[in-house]
């Protein structure tokens, strides 16, 4: 591992909007060139390899809480009791609750962990493409997420 950091998109590429998380991770990642961060992709509980032994991680994964439009981008900063906040996820296992499974066998976190959700419909549909209303906002979701870290790193 030569970098302090990786980037994680989360997702599912044939289940149509699931998949903008892996979508916005590529573009972000490319984005932040010089931000010493490694990139990896994937879904469920075996994400939890690809972060351990960083000092940082960023995570970017589809949501549905139905609380916000399609396209909006919530930052979640994870903390202790994170397996109580729910969003609708397809992975198996979601996010925060293998973050609290590795918590539980001590497992090596980085020390800061930056989650972002993106609203979507439906990420359940079969289908490689994301929908046009979230693929409408990905410039705007993009800037959002890079913005973000840029300005949490300085």
């Amino acid at each position: 591992m030569a970098s302090t950091g990786i980037l994680v998109g989360l997702g599912n590429p044939i289940m149509s909007d699931d998949g903008i998380g892996l979508v916005v991770s590529r573009r972000v990642h490319r984005r932040l060139v010089g931000y010493d961060l490694d990139l990896a992709c994937g879904a469920g509980l075996h994400v939890m390899d690809s972060i351990l032994g960083y000092q940082r991680a960023v995570i970017i994964d589809s949501m549905v809480t139905g609380s916000v439009p399609a396209g909006s981008v919530v930052r979640i900063d994870p903390g202790e009791g994170m397996a109580t906040r729910r969003a609708g996820h397809s992975h198996g296992v979601g996010f925060f609750e293998a973050i609290e499974i590795a918590r539980a066998c001590e497992a090596p976190l980085p020390e800061k962990i930056l989650v972002y959700g993106i609203e979507v419909k439906d990420p359940f549909t079969i289908g490689e493409s994301i929908s046009e209303a979230i693929m409408d906002k990905l410039d705007e979701i993009v800037d959002f997420i890079v913005g973000d870290i840029t300005d949490s790193e300085a």
